[in-house]
Formats: structure tokens, C-alpha cells, sequence
């Protein structure tokens, strides 16, 4: 810490301290008082979950911790682009939450479906792995379709503090991020950090969010005239705005991308679509928190649905991203992100 940080002072870099305190391992906070127990985890449609399940675990611990199906009727008709039958759900368990992986036609291939960089929507999520073992290395032997332009083995060094930063895509065109951490606060091979909503309006947004989730921002940026930073991105002359809140076990990473644009949102984003289809945070009572959300003038959608042993709440944000909140009813208690933090 005390190199890196003498290293930031040396080269007089604004986003170094930003980033590294914000992606670099976490920002320690208390929950207390807050109405979430953390983020339980970063849903994904994808194509086939047992191929992805093969792909992942190549590369980062990747447990199926429960797998089972449900009807399609049991999700709300309007977060949905066209009805499904049966719809395959697997639980992934990773050090700091979980990974939801949803199948709406199973035994069916499904075109791969690459989001811009840019957005908008929910855009990648981001693992963390020891730089003595980076998980981008095995990623790109399973076969990850690199974004990033290198400028080290293990990804983008954007200001000497520790961390290097690498995007690719998997089979079905999804974007993940590694940062590979010389100091890491964990000692797994690799765990989730955050997941990232890239939106046209990040005021907006943060407005948003403090809302949902009862916190500020811990850290906001604005960065532009960086090749490193392009070279992440893969896109030059890049302008960027940045924010992130800490929800305890895992951030929520909030970019608008000022040069090149991010889009206006075309619409409501559907849960079947393949990509990620939206976040979860997991609360103790969820009567209280549907109160506390409608409230605050946060859009929920139709009546909370039972899926896993879990009541689940969806609801969409002002740029028609599904979010969801959910309580625990009948699930194991391992299956709960309470306790769980960024650091071990």
C-alpha cells in the first residue's frame, strides 16, 4: 500500500489512487444501517449453461452449488422478450457471492449476443486474481476473445499501482474483466469484485442508486486523454465518467463514456436476453423493502416470484436495466451473502 502509494505521489496520477482504491481490492465499509446484506449475485443468460460452466472453470473456481428448473411462467410476462416453457438455473458460488446462470431453452443453441464496450447496459463483471497466477492467462487458453490491447502478459498497467487490467469475451460474446493484483486482499485463485453498468446519464444514475441502495457513491472519476486507459477499452481518444458504491461483499461499477457516446437506451432490457440480465441484492425482509423501494419512486415490476427457495423481487432502473432484490425462505443458509466482504 505504501508503494503503491508513493508510486502515485511520484507520477502525480489522479486516476491511480481512484482506481486502485476503487477495483484495486475494495473499500472496507460498515453495513450497518444500510437494507441490504450485499449483492447475492450478477445474473447471466447465457446459451448453454453447461458449456459455460466448462468454460469458467477453466480459468477461476467456479462451483455449481445448485442447478434445477422452473417455469417460465413463473417470471413476470414483462421483463420477458416472448414466453418460455422451462428455464434451466444454475447457482455458481464464487469467495465473495455468486454468479445466477439462466437457460430459457435449454437443448436450443442461442446466437451469441457481443454488447458494445460502450453500452449501454450491464456490460461485464469483474474477477480478481494474484498477479503471481493471473486468471487472464488461463482465460485466453480456454479460448477468451481479447479486447484489451497489452502492454504487460497479464493486462494494461494504467499508473504503476498494482493492477493490471484486461477485457475479453467468452463463447456467448459476454464481456468479463480481470484484474490481475500484485497485493491482493484474498487469497483464492480468483473471486468477483463488481459488476459494471455502463449508462448514458451517470449523474442519473448514481441519483439512482444512492436511492436503491441508501449509500453515496464511495468514489466518482472523470478521465479523458489516457492511451492506457484506451488500451483497456480497446477504443482511442477515450472520455470516461466513473462511480462506484460498495454494497459490502461486492461494488457496483457505474461508467457513461463521454468519447465515443454511450447510446441512449433503446428500450426496457428483457431478462431472456443473452448477456447479463441484471443484479441482485439480498435483504432480510423483503415486505419492508418493497415499502422502503416504492417510497422512494423506484419502479418495481408485477408481484415477487419464488425461484430457488429464494422470493425475489425485479424491478427496472431509470435506463430500463432489471435489478432485483430477494429473501431467503426455504435456501440453504450457504447459499446467503451475509458476512461475506470484498476482503478476506
Amino acid at each position: 500500500m505504501k508503494r503503491a502509494f508513493a508510486a502515485i505521489i511520484a507520477i502525480g496520477m489522479m486516476l491511480a489512487p481512484q482506481l486502485a482504491a476503487a477495483q484495486g481490492g475494495g473499500i472496507a465499509q460498515s453495513l450497518e444501517g444500510r437494507p441490504h446484506l450485499g449483492m447475492h449475485h450478477a445474473a447471466i443468460t447465457v446459451s448453454d449453461i453447461d458449456a459455460t460452466v466448462a468454460f469458467y472453470s477453466k480459468a477461476v473456481p467456479y462451483k455449481v452449488v445448485k442447478r434445477y428448473r422452473v417455469k417460465g411462467s413463473a417470471f413476470p410476462k414483462s421483463i420477458l422478450g416472448k414466453r418460455h416453457k422451462t428455464v434451466d438455473i444454475a447457482l455458481i458460488e464464487m469467495p465473495t457471492g455468486f454468479i445466477q446462470l439462466m437457460d430459457f431453452e435449454p437443448g436450443k443453441p442461442a446466437a451469441p449476443n457481443a454488447r458494445p464496450v460502450i453500452g449501454p447496459g450491464y456490460t461485464h463483471i469483474c474477477f480478481q486474481s494474484p498477479s503471481k497466477d493471473p486468471a487472464i492467462l488461463r482465460f485466453m487458453a480456454a479460448g477468451l476473445q481479447i479486447i484489451s490491447r497489452f502492454g504487460k502478459p497479464d493486462g494494461v498497467d494504467i499508473g504503476g499501482y498494482g493492477v493490471r487490467y484486461a477485457y475479453g469475451r467468452d463463447p456467448d460474446g459476454i464481456m468479463i474483466e480481470n484484474e490481475s493484483l500484485d497485493a491482493p486482499k484474498r487469497s483464492e485463485a480468483s473471486w468477483i469484485t463488481h459488476i459494471a453498468n455502463t449508462v448514458h446519464d451517470r449523474d442519473m444514475m448514481l441519483g439512482f442508486y444512492e436511492k436503491l441502495l441508501g449509500h453515496k457513491a464511495h468514489r466518482t472519476i472523470e478521465q479523458e486523454n489516457r492511451p492506457r486507459l484506451d488500451d483497456v477499452a480497446g477504443i482511442d481518444n477515450l472520455s470516461i465518467k466513473g462511480g462506484w458504491f460498495n454494497v459490502g461483499n461486492m461494488e457496483l461499477e457505474v461508467w457513461e463514456y463521454v468519447r465515443p457516446k454511450t447510446p441512449a437506451p433503446a428500450g426496457r432490457k428483457m431478462l431472456d436476453e443473452v448477456g447479463y440480465n441484471a443484479f441482485s441484492l439480498e435483504v432480510a425482509d423483503l415486505k419492508a423493502e418493497q415499502a422502503r423501494l416504492k417510497t422512494a419512486g423506484i419502479a418495481l415490476v408485477g408481484k415477487p416470484v419464488k425461484i430457488g427457495g429464494w422470493k425475489v423481487q425485479y424491478g427496472y432502473d431509470p435506463e430500463g436495466n432489471l435489478f432485483s432484490v430477494q429473501q431467503n425462505l426455504t435456501a440453504d443458509a450457504s447459499e446467503s451473502v451475509a458476512g461475506r466482504t470484498m476482503r478476506q
